[in-house]
């Protein structure tokens, strides 16, 4: 039972480089799919270094990530897929933890990971670190779980309408159907998060998790749609659009009565002069 391993990028060829080069001294059957979006296309370089052993896709033109991701695993060869962005890191163990804790029953593969900031500080993520946030006990960026490729077709892949969330969001639909989980406890993924990807579009949010919010409206627990709606609202505040921030502010409220933080941010909303002050039309990430 092997792994296929897919990679999207864009306009990283040195990133990129680098992490196949790493991947060819680990992988074993293991298939390793790269979906580019860059304009200037690798493959004749990827067929002179590594000849039969990389697939590579150039699509010339940004399509997105998750659009990149599913791609991939379209053509696919293998039950299971990982997936990984070009500036990922991982163990010497990575790959062989994953391999080793597949078995007929496996649908889903976790890990715990380290994250490191732009600033360079390092921080253990274990699975159960995350038991307050969306998706209880898991971590969902991608590179710290493997998934069998049935289960990611079944449930549609990634939906490519979601610009932020994504993974949390294809989560809420694998969850769904009760795969069966298991758990490698060494932190052999080393997650980089990027300063400047979609993810800290302040629009890609208010839209992503409002479609998250319609889609999954009849499975969300009142935490995530009180975290969600506060999201939504704080970045409307930021945009200026007070109506806008009141009504999810107040929705967050609904979910967490007893959250004073909430009803303080709805407070600001109220006031925009005092909003103004308070939540800046950009935010800075360290």
């Amino acid at each position: 039972m092997s792994i296929s391993i897919i990679i999207p990028t864009y306009n990283r060829p040195n990133q990129l480089l680098a992490l196949v080069e790493k991947l060819i001294k680990i992988k074993e059957e293991e298939e390793v799919i790269i979906v580019d979006d860059s304009p200037n296309s690798q493959e004749k370089q990827f067929q002179e270094l590594f000849p039969n052993q990389v697939v590579y896709i150039c699509r010339g033109k940004k399509l997105g990530v998750s659009s990149a991701r599913n791609v991939g695993a379209s053509i696919s060869k293998n039950p299971f897929l990982i997936f990984l962005d070009d500036d990922d890191e991982f163990t010497d163990n990575w790959l062989s933890d994953f391999r080793k804790a597949i078995d007929k029953k496996t649908d889903l593969v976790f890990c715990n990971m380290i994250r490191i900031e732009p600033n360079g500080k390092r921080y253990e993520v274990k699975i159960s670190d995350s038991s307050n946030g969306a998706m209880g006990n898991r971590i969902v960026i991608p590179g710290a779980w493997l998934i069998r490729r049935s289960l990611f077709e079944k449930v549609g892949g990634f939906d490519e309408f979601i610009l932020f969330a994504e993974n949390t969001e294809l989560f809420f639909r694998v969850f769904e159907e009760k795969p069966y989980v298991s758990y490698i406890e060494y932190f052999n993924f080393i997650y980089h998060p990027c300063p400047i990807g979609g993810s800290k579009n302040l629009q890609n949010m208010i839209d992503s998790l409002s479609l998250i919010l319609d889609k999954h409206s009849n499975t969300l627990t009142p935490h995530v749609k009180h975290l969600y709606h506060q999201i939504i609202g704080v970045n409307w505040m930021r945009f200026r659009n007070f109506p806008q921030a009141r009504h999810h502010l107040f929705n967050s409220v609904r979910y967490k009565p007893t959250k004073m933080a909430t009803w303080g941010r709805f407070g600001l909303a109220c006031f925009p002069f005092l909003a103004k002050r308070l939540y800046s039309e950009t935010v800075k990430y360290d």
